[in-house]
């Protein structure tokens, strides 16, 4: 059987005695500084969870920052654009103003100097048919009045050429 020595008994009273020192030196102070240590744990976890949450927020009012500035900038080129068909049609229009203006200006002129060709051709027949009747009045002969008609002919062709 076993056998209760003075030994055994002297054993656990120092093992009884260690153990209460040491929970009461050792294990307390430890177990106070694995409590600080999780406590401080926990306070970073909140403090990340904290800082995810206004790092979201700064990204949602960033993402509606982008939103409302992509809005504008679309709004500023649609409206670029439609000053610019609106100025491109006002450049367009003035253009063709200016060149049915200048046609009008072109035609009324090609009207006139045909007027004025005209006018002189039918002078210069005026004046050869009154030299021709002139000169049948004054010559003898048919022969004689047609030769002078062509020389007279000839004469001013060359000088007009």
């Amino acid at each position: 059987m076993l056998e209760l020595d003075i030994n055994l008994v002297f054993i656990i009273i120092d093992v009884l005695i260690l153990y209460f020192v040491l929970k009461k030196f050792l294990f307390g102070r430890v177990r106070k500084v694995m409590e600080e240590r999780k406590n401080e744990i926990d306070q970073s976890y909140a403090d990340a969870g904290q800082k995810i949450r206004e790092a979201d927020e700064k990204k949602a009012a960033y993402e509606q920052q982008l939103a409302l500035i992509d809005q504008t900038r679309k709004e500023s080129l649609d409206k670029a654009r439609k000053d610019a068909d609106a100025e491109y049609d006002r450049i367009i229009s003035d253009a063709r103003t200016r060149s049915d203006e200048i046609m009008k200006d072109a035609h009324k002129k090609a009207e006139a100097d045909a007027e004025r060709s005209r006018q002189k051709a039918e002078d210069e027949i005026a004046a050869m048919v009154k030299e021709a009747a002139a000169k049948i009045v004054n010559t003898e002969s048919d022969k004689e009045l047609y030769d002078a008609f062509l020389d007279q002919t000839d004469h001013e062709t060359a000088e007009n050429a």
